[in-house]
């Protein structure tokens, strides 16, 4: 046995960015963790879904960040191709998770400020019945939640579908030990997010995609909880 703070530690040590930012998250969705394998009726997401919607496009050569490169399939016209065989199981494993804490009755936020997604962060958040940032962060949101979120329940998982645009709010979610999932295209460092999924934040084919997976893998979640919470007040 292992103490938890000596796995951050040594995660750190060895530069295993992605270990310790599971290790970190861990203490706060570690149930919901244990419970994704055996969650029913999982929402699925496939290769040609993320085709027809354009996933795979990224941005320009000269734009990218060298991080991005063990997603990266190859290059057409100019600009980078994301390797789909890498990202629809790492989207897989973020619906899985998605579902399991909103099975849990876990709060999930989502981000989205670029003004082109704004109605359809917006939309999509509702239909699921879940909190949305679809303008400006303000700052201080999640490190001042006292004074900004008054009695509402800070997130248990934040979405983050425009990474560049929202640095303050990944950065306070950091501090605040509140794991996200992030959309990364070619031009940025997956490991500013907890769990990334490598794939075209530009499209809105690809954004409609990805908020209506989302939205549909919580829904099946409180499914799940308002399911259980009968099957307690039963008995």
């Amino acid at each position: 046995w292992v103490p938890h703070a000596l796995l951050i530690k040594m995660a750190s040590a060895l530069g295993l960015r992605c270990l310790q930012r599971e290790l970190r998250a861990a203490p706060r969705i570690a149930s919901a963790m244990r419970r994704m394998a055996t969650l029913p009726g999982a929402v699925k997401v496939s290769m040609q879904e993320l085709f027809d919607a354009r996933v795979h496009l990224g941005h320009k050569k000269g734009m990218w960040n060298p991080l991005v490169s063990p997603y990266l399939h190859g290059e057409l016209a100019g600009s980078h191709i994301i390797d789909l065989t890498m990202t629809q199981p790492m989207l897989q494993r973020a619906l899985d998770l998605v579902q399991s804490v909103s099975s849990e009755g876990g709060v999930i936020l989502f981000v989205g400020t670029r003004p082109q997604f704004e109605a359809t962060i917006r939309r999509t958040a509702k239909s699921c019945g879940e909190y949305y940032v679809s303008r400006k962060w303000m700052g201080g949101t999640l490190t001042n939640a006292t004074e900004t979120l008054g009695g509402i329940r800070q997130p248990d998982l934040i979405l983050f579908f425009s990474v560049p645009v929202n640095e303050v709010a990944i950065k306070e979610a950091k501090q605040c030990d509140i794991p996200t999932i992030g959309i990364i295209d070619t031009d940025q460092d997956p490991a500013c997010v907890t769990y990334p999924v490598p794939g075209n934040d530009d499209s809105p084919a690809a954004i409609e995609l990805y908020t209506r997976l989302f939205a549909e893998a919580i829904q099946r979640g409180k499914e799940i909880y308002f399911e259980q919470q009968r099957q307690n007040a039963a008995n």
